[in-house]
This record gives C-alpha cells, structure tokens and sequence, in this order.
C-alpha cells in the first residue's frame, strides 16, 4: 500500500457510503482502504466491502461509478472477496422514475428518455439490477421498517 492507505483484511469489513456519482471519490476512498490498485481492479483478497447505497444522482458519474461496483463485485468473488450494494434512496428515486437530483450534464449527454429506459425496474438493464439489491431499513419505532421497497 501507498502512503496513507491500508491493506485490506479479510478479518474487515469496510463500508463505504453516499458516493453520489462522483467517480474520482469512489477511487480515492476505495485506494485509501486498500481495496483497489492503482489500476482501479480489486486488491481487497477476500475482504468485504458494503456500499451502504446511494451511488448515483448529485455527481457527473452515476453510470460510471454504477460500471465500477459491478466490476469490482465480480472481480472480488473471483478473489474470494464480497461486494454487497445496497439500494439508497438516490436508486429508489431513478427507479421511481424521479430523475431530479440526476447530475443536469449526465441527463443531457445520455438523454432523459434513454436514462428512464436505463433504470425501467421491469425492462432496464440498470434498473433490474437494482432490484437485486438489499434495501436498508430503519429500526424504532415498534420494530424495523422498510424504507423503500425494491
């Protein structure tokens, strides 16, 4: 590891959250804790890391930073690794079809239209992947609760 960075450790679990489509972040913060080289492919070995949600709108990269997770969770089974995604609030909204926290200059260079295409829960590529994905819940309140529902 570099100056500043650690080794991952199958012992750890490291959780990242709130990345909002900013790509360069993602890099930085998963660098930091060891979990990709500098060729951006995984290094974790059989470390687990959960992305707590909330990968797209706000920053330019959405789809980006959605390529990169799927990439670094089939790189890191192969290692002996997990990545586990769990579906934000940001998701829930682009499979709602609420775009209007989507990054203005991502809308327009993909097209509104292809975008809701994109994420259709039920035909889109993305969109059905998210399905997938775990959704978080809130516990109070007489017991846990859905936040939203995939």
């Amino acid at each position: 590891p570099g100056r500043g960075e650690i080794s991952a450790s199958p012992l750890m679990v490291h959780a990242i959250a709130d990345l909002h489509g900013d790509y360069d972040q993602a890099i930085a913060a998963l660098r930091l804790c060891g979990l990709i080289a500098a060729d951006g492919t995984w290094a974790g070995g059989n470390a687990t890391l959960v992305q707590t949600g909330d990968l797209v709108d706000r920053g330019p990269d959405s789809l980006k930073v959605l390529e990169l997770f799927r990439t670094l969770r089939r790189q890191a089974a192969q290692a002996g690794g997990r990545v586990v995604t769990l579906l934000g609030n940001h998701e829930a909204l682009n499979l709602e079809g609420d775009f209007r926290y989507v990054n203005e200059a991502e809308l327009q260079s993909t097209g509104r239209e292809t975008w809701s295409e994109m994420f259709d829960p039920e035909a889109g590529a993305i969109g059905a992947e998210l399905r997938g994905h775990e959704a978080a819940v809130v516990a109070g309140g007489g017991g846990r609760r859905p936040l939203f529902f995939p």
